[in-house]
């Protein structure tokens, strides 16, 4: 049986080719898994890419315990890996302050972020990760650095609103991200204007608004709060995921607290994936309760499910 290998599996496969940490690796060898056609034609080659992805996970736990692992590389937990970057004194310390439980330096001086600081931002029943980084700049942007952001599912520009100079940090940033392919088509980012309680801030976000173009940009200040109880649903929204319940048969309920995270688009049959590789293959059939026309509907394995449906699974 052919393969039917599809683009964005071929895409993450160059992906794979091209890195050159063991971050890169990893993040193309899951992205190859995830987008792998599942069927017999496949099934080898499966086998093979789980083997690969636990390789390189052990090798990098090794890496680690030696001490030798790049102080650059922020291992991925929860829903989501968000990068947030700007200039020197933008506010994303503070901002990743008020949102996670980060132990960031929040300081008057620039730099006060020298390595990345991950900290857990709670959007309802999920969690996504926050990833501080050291300010970045045409001229103080490591390659290392860089190299962990492209493994990341988001970037969150922030920019210092009050600044007069927050268009030419704008330039800057998206300029830099571009060229270090940080930020390409497919990847998915905002820009944040920080410190909108400040002189003049609210007139500069307006500029940055209308030079920001399709990309979204949201208001925030942690001083006085404004925009921050709204940016975890903005930054959920950002990176197309849902969030799916697998109800064990015979409950009534499936539980609501730890829901299953996947790519907008989804399947009855990725979500069988996603919960034991042999499902696709032993399953029957599934019921579906939420985006269905009515509450247990028995759905294909190719049914599109939407954030927040319930699925029964019959073996």
């Amino acid at each position: 049986m052919p393969a039917n290998l599809t683009p964005q599996y071929m895409e993450a496969e160059e992906a794979y080719k091209r890195a050159t940490t063991a971050d890169e690796k990893i993040a193309a060898v899951e992205e190859m898994l995830r987008t792998i056609p599942k069927h017999k034609g496949t099934e080898k080659l499966q086998a093979d890419l789980r083997k690969r992805l636990a390789r390189l996970r052990a090798e990098g736990r090794e890496l680690r315990k030696k001490g030798k692992a790049d102080p650059y590389c922020v291992q991925r937990e929860g829903a989501g890996q968000v990068f947030v970057v700007g200039p020197p004194n933008s506010g994303k310390s503070a901002l990743v302050g008020a949102l996670t439980n980060a132990k960031v330096v929040v300081a008057p001086y620039p730099y006060a972020t020298p390595l990345p600081v991950p900290g857990m931002m709670k959007f309802e029943n999920i969690q996504i990760q926050l990833v501080d980084c050291p300010p970045i700049s045409a001229s103080n942007c490591p390659p290392a650095l860089t190299a962990s952001m492209r493994t990341g599912d988001g970037v969150m520009i922030v920019l210092d609103a009050s600044s007069d100079s927050c268009l030419d940090d704008l330039d800057e940033q998206l300029a830099l991200l571009r060229e270090r392919k940080v930020i390409e088509d497919a990847k998915r980012f905002l820009i944040v204007a920080s410190k909108i309680d400040l002189p003049d801030a609210a007139i500069n976000a307006d500029i940055l608004a209308e030079a920001c173009g399709e990309a979204q940009l949201v208001r925030v200040s942690t001083t006085s709060g404004h925009g921050i109880c709204e940016l975890p649903e903005i930054i959920f929204a950002m990176l197309g995921i849902i969030r799916l319940y697998p109800k064990p048969p015979g409950k009534e309920e499936p539980d609501q607290n730890s829901p299953v995270t996947l790519p907008a688009g989804s399947t009855v049959a990725d979500l069988a994936e996603a919960i034991h590789r042999d499902l696709p293959q032993t399953m029957k059939g599934a019921k579906v309760w939420g985006s269905t026309r009515f509450g247990g509907q028995l759905a294909p394995r190719e049914w599109v499910l939407e954030d927040g449906d319930i699925v029964e699974f019959r073996t």
